[in-house]
């Protein structure tokens, strides 16, 4: 999927498709930005190699699509795919949309 259908898909879905989808952008990114097989939910990102580097193209790639800023604490905060996806499902939530950028 493009970046632009991912964001669209992501604007259209309800709570449940938006970490769904989340979560499934999100395991992607880390394993083609850590040239890994798969990344599995619960896989923690330091234990898996992100870095510094590799942790700020990854909030690029999560802004690009949630249209939300998210500092890159977060993945910091909220190290496995699961639990990123989760905050940031529940941060748009309750925003009620995306911040515009």
């Amino acid at each position: 999927m493009t970046d632009e259908e991912l964001r669209r898909s992501f604007a259209s879905g309800d709570a449940a498709q938006r970490e769904r989808l989340l979560r499934e952008t999100i395991r992607t990114q880390v394993a083609a930005l850590l040239a890994l097989r798969t990344v599995e939910d619960d896989g923690n990102f330091l234990e898996l190699g992100l870095n510094s580097l590799s942790a700020i193209e990854l909030t690029k790639k999560l802004m690009t699509i949630t249209d939300m800023e998210i500092p890159l604490v977060t993945i910091v905060d909220h190290p496995t795919p699961a639990r990123l996806a989760s905050h940031l499902a529940g941060e748009h939530s309750g925003a009620g949309e995306g911040l515009p950028r």
